[in-house]
């Protein structure tokens, strides 16, 4: 829920730039299971409009943190990947009953609505993450995993750990597919900076460009084929052909940007499937709506996927 802009309004009002500004109105962003996200449009103060994000309680990405995410968008404000200016953090909740960040806000349609979206600066943008100096620009706070290995077993964690809440710790399918993960899980790989959610909706274009990109609370040191992974499994239950992993056009513009090929994907591209499907389910528990995907389509792909990690 928004708070009310009586709320927010003293606490911006300390802000250098702002101690002017009216809050005219507050308004919820859709979209999504991340951090509550709110336009709040303004009367004076050195902007129009900021973003407001506050940390939810509970839901399918928990636990939040979106101090963790504003310190990383600080430190990618230093590098070639765009982000949107942090303002202010409150790591207190006593202003608005959560912790919370303040943004710029960038008035820039996502990639899903943009009028001309450029798949190349997309997978441009996605590629310069990936090469962001984590260990130069201090974001060692994420947790650096000792290996590729140990940083995909992790995820696998943080992933079981929320089954339980989501009622289907016990689906013999994820279960299943935990396990064969758990065991296959690659030796090989390199570790780097890892957005953790490279879908389209957080990728934000003016004409072919991306001038922004946000939602970073799952971000992480860790595998960068994982980020690649994601966009293979959603572009299947998209409708895309259920070839070849490092056969998907994804995957291959992305060797082209990085200049080097990607190899291994079968495994990526299952250990995603196996997330969307934790995903379903606790989409269910905490919306009141479907998921925008099939579950009989997604039991489908996540079968075939891990029968090629056999």
């Amino acid at each position: 829920m928004a708070p009310l802009p009586e709320q927010f309004e003293p606490w911006l009002n300390r802000l250098e730039g702002f101690s002017n500004a009216r809050v005219l109105s507050i308004t919820p962003v859709d979209g999504g299971a991340s951090n509550i996200t709110c336009k709040v449009d303004l009367l004076g103060g050195s902007a129009p409009a900021v973003c407001l994000r506050m940390q939810r309680e509970r839901g399918i990405f928990e636990p939040y943190d979106v101090v963790r995410e504003g310190r990383v968008i600080r430190v990618l404000a230093a590098t070639r990947v765009p982000v949107p200016r942090l303002i202010a953090s409150e790591p207190g909740g006593t202003a608005l009953g959560a912790p919370f960040i303040v943004l710029e806000w960038v008035d820039a349609p996502h990639m899903g609505i943009a009028a001309s979206p450029s798949f190349s600066a997309f997978t441009r943008a996605v590629v310069e993450i990936h090469r962001v100096d984590w260990q130069s620009n201090g974001m060692g706070f994420l947790g650096v995993p000792e290996s590729p290995r140990a940083g995909i077993l992790r995820e696998l964690d943080i992933i079981a750990k929320r089954m339980p809440a989501f009622g289907c710790e016990k689906h013999p399918l994820l279960v299943a597919a935990l396990e064969r993960l758990r065991a296959t899980a690659p030796d090989s790989g390199r570790l780097a900076l890892c957005q953790g959610d490279i879908n389209i909706f957080n990728y934000l274009f003016l004409g072919e460009e991306v001038v922004a990109v946000v939602d970073w609370e799952q971000a992480r040191i860790s595998d960068p084929r994982s980020d690649i992974g994601q966009l293979v499994s959603l572009s299947h239950l998209k409708g895309a052909h259920f070839g070849p992993a490092e056969a998907q056009p994804f995957v291959q513009a992305y060797g082209v940007a990085a200049g080097r090929s990607v190899s291994g994907m079968a495994y990526f591209r299952a250990r995603w499937l196996f997330e969307l499907g934790v995903i379903y389910h606790g989409w269910l528990r905490f919306n009141d709506s479907q998921p925008w995907y099939e579950w009989d389509h997604l039991a489908d792909l996540l079968e075939r996927s891990i029968a090629e990690l056999a």
